[in-house]
């Protein structure tokens, strides 16, 4: 079993968003498929109509639940690197449906191929909180553009690995961007969009995530 801990640092906001920007967004689609469950990503994400925040890591791949109410559970994936970025939704986004029974175990271990690594969280120091957002690679951006290319399988089913089919998505208040995180049923795909303005971002502020195996 992994754990993630927290080293509770200052945190510096630099953030910007892009007026007049397309709306987009992206999907992490899990299904069962003979005796596995698979996930596969798509779409793109507008970081600079999102919050710049501090990046604080992550290492390994799979979902992570936290006890604690405050905290939101989070998936990620650092198979083929470090994330270096992190973005919030901005202020007034519901961020309710991401602290829900969607994932109600810590399952790591998942087979990975792809280009890209992520994790779907964004830190609070003020309130010491893991919230719902999108830590990255900024070697992956295009501009201020991301377009997650991951897909994971194991051995199991949603049952056996505490997966709890439902769509999962937050929209931020302020641009439209989203993060779904669509489990069974009718998953779908989100093509990117044609163009998008770009933005320069700044990240400022230091902090880590560290993990740990226990025996």
């Amino acid at each position: 079993m992994k754990k993630l801990t927290t080293a509770f640092a200052t945190l510096a906001l630099s953030g910007s968003i892009a007026a007049g920007s397309a709306q987009a967004g992206v999907v992490f689609s899990f299904t069962e498929s003979g005796g596995n469950v698979l996930m596969n990503s798509s779409g793109t994400l507008d970081t600079s109509a999102m919050v710049a925040v501090t990046v604080y890591g992550w290492d390994g791949t799979g979902v992570q639940v936290f006890p604690d109410p405050e905290h939101s559970s989070v998936m990620g994936d650092s198979s083929m690197g470090i994330v270096d970025a992190s973005f919030a939704f901005n202020d007034g986004t519901d961020l309710s449906p991401w602290y829900s029974n969607m994932f109600t175990t810590d399952v790591f271990g998942w087979a990975s191929t792809g280009t890209t690594q992520f994790a779907t969280y964004a830190y609070d120091s003020v309130n010491f909180a893991i919230n719902p957002g999108i830590s990255l690679a900024t070697e992956d951006l295009v501009g201020d553009l991301w377009t997650p290319d991951v897909s994971w399988s194991i051995a199991g089913t949603f049952a056996s690995l505490g997966i709890t089919e439902g769509t999962y998505t937050i929209t931020d208040a302020v641009s439209g961007e989203f993060i779904s995180i669509q489990i069974g049923g009718a998953t779908s795909s989100v093509p990117a969009p044609a163009s998008i303005a770009l933005l320069g971002l700044g990240l400022a502020g230091i902090g880590f995530f560290r993990r740990k195996k226990a025996a």
